[in-house]
């Protein structure tokens, strides 16, 4: 007779070898993954990566989703189709059938992990290059804001995007931007001024900020004077 204390080894080897089991594809999946990690590392640092090389790395990337459907992944496979998109041009035959490659696979990550701010804003900068009609490009931009409204990386170049936007945002929407409009002011006035440099800026914020916040768009005029 196999006693409790058998048994209870029993199971708790039976229940070890069927967490290992289960975890097995995310650990291929993650080794697997290393070298698109790598790639798209280089890629940030603005170094070279041949078209060989990024062949193998969107391979690669499929591969790990295949074996686990992990966002990170897709978001990394996004990068790779949106990185060969630009070598190619933007705006050749290859270089949009690669950014649509590129925002379906931003798409399938958001759809696993929508909190993600900055893909949002990627998500609506790859509709603008693809000439999508501005209602779908606001509504990324305004999921971009919902999911992290205080995203400093992303703060300042959504805000110009929206603000080049603006007469096709709705009211509501409007007094979503004058918030992100303080926001970008309160983060630091010098970058602020750098990124709105130009009198259309200006005039755009002003509509904005008229009636809402008169005494910080008052403070954005005077500070943009002196600089001119």
């Amino acid at each position: 007779m196999i006693s409790f204390k058998h048994f209870l080894s029993f199971c708790i080897l039976c229940l070890g070898l069927a967490l290992c089991f289960i975890a097995l594809p995310r650990v291929k999946a993650a080794l697997n993954h290393i070298p698109v990690e790598t790639g798209i590392e280089k890629i940030a640092r603005h170094r070279p990566v041949d078209d060989t090389e990024a062949s193998r790395l969107i391979k690669t990337a499929q591969q790990s989703i295949a074996l686990s459907d992990h966002p990170d992944y897709w978001q990394d496979l996004s990068e790779l189709f949106y990185y060969q998109a630009q070598k190619q041009n933007f705006y050749s035959d290859a270089g949009q059938s690669l950014l649509k490659q590129s925002a379906d696979s931003a798409q399938q990550s958001l759809h696993r992990s929508p909190a993600n701010s900055r893909l949002w804003y990627k998500l609506a900068t790859i509709d603008v290059l693809l000439h999508e009609q501005p209602d779908k490009i606001q509504k990324k931009l305004l999921m971009s804001i919902m999911a992290g409204p205080h995203e400093t990386a992303v703060l300042i170049p959504r805000l110009r995007l929206c603000l080049s936007m603006l007469p096709s945002f709705t009211q509501h929407d409007r007094d979503v931007l004058s918030g992100q409009v303080v926001d970008a002011w309160n983060l630091s006035h010098k970058r602020f001024i750098k990124a709105f440099d130009s009198t259309l800026y200006m005039d755009t914020i002003s509509a904005l900020l008229t009636n809402s916040h008169p005494l910080i768009l008052k403070e954005m005029v005077a500070e943009f004077e002196t600089t001119h």
